[in-house]
C-alpha cells in the first residue's frame, strides 16, 4: 500500500472486551500508536445443560480429547467446576488441545498441560491438523455460544464422537459515550486504523453506528484513502467484506499482538 498517513503518531481504534481492554491499549501504545478504545463486545458467563456431562466425562476418564478454543473458555470452565484441582488432574490424563498461544498460556497458568496446539489458530486449522487422529475418539469442546460450526461438524465428519458445551456467551455491551466517540473519530477522520478481532465485534460495531445514524458514513470512511482496516483471521475479514468494507490487513496468527504488529509495519513504525 502507498497510503500517506496524516498523523505523526497514528491513532488506532480498538473495540476489545473490558477484560482485555487495558492490555490491548498497552500493546498499541508500545507499537507507537495513540489509542481510542470502546468495547463493542462483552463476555458473559454461561452454564448450559451440557456442562455437567462434560465435567463427568473428564472426571471419569471417558473423554479422549478436550478442546479449548479461547482463554475465556479456560477461565469460565474452571470458574464453574466444583473441585478445580481434581478436574485439572483428570484433564491432564487426557489429550488437551488449545487453539492459539493465548489459550495455551491461560491453561498453563492454571496447571493444565496442553498436549497440542495447531499451527493455524482457527477451528478450520484444528480440524485439518487432527482429522486423521480422531476417528472413534470421544471429543469434548468447551467454548462460546458463537463458536464456528465447522469445528463440531468437521470432527464428526472424520468419525469422532463430539460433545460441545457453551461456557460463555458474547453479547453487546450497553451503549456508552466511549462507543459514540469512537464512531465519531472514524467519521471525522481523526482515526487512522480500525482493528477488528471477531465477526461479532463487526456486527455490534455496525449496529451501534446505525443507532447513532452514522452507519453509511462509517462504511464510507473505512473504505476511504488513508484508512487502514485490520482483521484477525479470514472469518472476520469475510464478515467485513459482506458489509462492503475493504480489509487492508489480515493476521493469520490469531492474536491481537500479531495483528497490531502487522498494522505497525503498515505505518512503518520503528
Amino acid at each position: 500500500m502507498t497510503n500517506v498517513h496524516k498523523n505523526i503518531r497514528p491513532k488506532v481504534a480498538i473495540m476489545r472486551p473490558v477484560r482485555y481492554e487495558q492490555d490491548s491499549m498497552q500493546i498499541c501504545k508500545q507499537a507507537g500508536f495513540d489509542v481510542i478504545s470502546a468495547p463493542m463486545i462483552e463476555i458473559l458467563d454461561k452454564k448450559d445443560e451440557y456442562f455437567d456431562g462434560f465435567i463427568s466425562r473428564v472426571l471419569a476418564g471417558r473423554s479422549d480429547i478436550v478442546i479449548f478454543t479461547s482463554a475465556n473458555g479456560i477461565d469460565l470452565t474452571l470458574d464453574k467446576v466444583p473441585d478445580r484441582n481434581t478436574f485439572i488432574t483428570a484433564l491432564n490424563r487426557l489429550t488437551t488441545i488449545a487453539i492459539g498461544p493465548k489459550t495455551r498460556e491461560a491453561a498453563v497458568e492454571q496447571g493444565i498441560e496442553i498436549s497440542f496446539m495447531p499451527e493455524s489458530y482457527s477451528s478450520e486449522g484444528l480440524v485439518d491438523a487432527i482429522s486423521k487422529d480422531v476417528q472413534g475418539k470421544l471429543v469434548d469442546i468447551a467454548r462460546s455460544s458463537h463458536g464456528a460450526p465447522v469445528l463440531v461438524e468437521g470432527l464428526k465428519s472424520t468419525g469422532a464422537e463430539v460433545f460441545e458445551t457453551q461456557v460463555y456467551e458474547i453479547a453487546r455491551p450497553a451503549r456508552s459515550k466511549a462507543q459514540e466517540e469512537l464512531i465519531r473519530g472514524i467519521v471525522e477522520q481523526t482515526v487512522d486504523a480500525v482493528v477488528f478481532t471477531s465477526s461479532m465485534m463487526v456486527q455490534y460495531f455496525l449496529e451501534m453506528a446505525s443507532e447513532v445514524g452514522q452507519r453509511d458514513q462509517v462504511i464510507e470512511m473505512l473504505n476511504g484513502e488513508g484508512m487502514v482496516v485490520a482483521a484477525i483471521g479470514h472469518p472476520t475479514a469475510n464478515t467485513l467484506n459482506r458489509y462492503k468494507i475493504q480489509v487492508n490487513i489480515i493476521s493469520n496468527e490469531y492474536t491481537f499482538n500479531a495483528l497490531i504488529n502487522k498494522v505497525k509495519k503498515e505505518f512503518n513504525r520503528t
